[in-house]
């Protein structure tokens, strides 16, 4: 017997969220790491990502004798969503109260190499980003969505059992 699925989602996006802010921490804790660990982190996060997407499916579909594409797609849909504002919010705090000397440092760089070649748009760089973190919340919001909704597409093909044409 399955609960609510909006609550079963809520759950398991917790944990699917997680596995972004743990791999943004390390980043974020350790800055000086060389290019191909940020590659396998990534790689990781990647792949925990959707593994754990096709695992929530699979086992939210346990509780069903019969479960199509479509509520596959659609509880994955849920999950990500609710993963992505969770996700979202996180580096909205990441990048404005936990670790904003970070972010400045990184954008005042970017600053500097874009003043020679683009002055104004270094300055338009400059006016940004005191917004920089609701920016980062709305775009990775829209990001995270439209991703995990892409891979819900894909794994609820896997997740779905049994015959629908052989109900009478």
């Amino acid at each position: 017997m399955q609960s609510n699925k909006w609550s079963v989602a809520a759950q398991n996006a917790i944990i699917l969220a997680l596995v972004t802010i743990i791999a943004s921490l390390i980043q974020a804790v350790f800055p000086d790491l060389p290019g191909f660990v940020g590659i396998i982190i990534w790689l990781v996060k990647l792949t925990l990502s959707v593994f754990l997407v096709y695992y929530f499916i699979k086992e939210y579909s346990k509780g069903f004798e019969i479960f199509t594409y479509k509520q596959g797609f659609h509880f994955g849909s849920i999950l990500c969503l609710l993963s992505s504002v969770i996700g979202a919010a996180y580096l909205f705090l990441h990048m404005g109260f936990l670790f904003p000397e970070a972010t400045t440092s990184q954008m005042e760089m970017i600053a500097q190499s874009m003043e020679s070649s683009n002055p104004d748009g270094a300055e338009a760089l400059m006016g940004v980003m005191g917004h920089l973190p609701k920016l980062a919340f709305l775009f990775s919001l829209i990001y995270y969505t439209l991703f995990g909704v892409v891979v819900s597409a894909i794994v609820a093909n896997y997740t779905k059992k049994g015959d629908i044409f052989s109900q009478q």
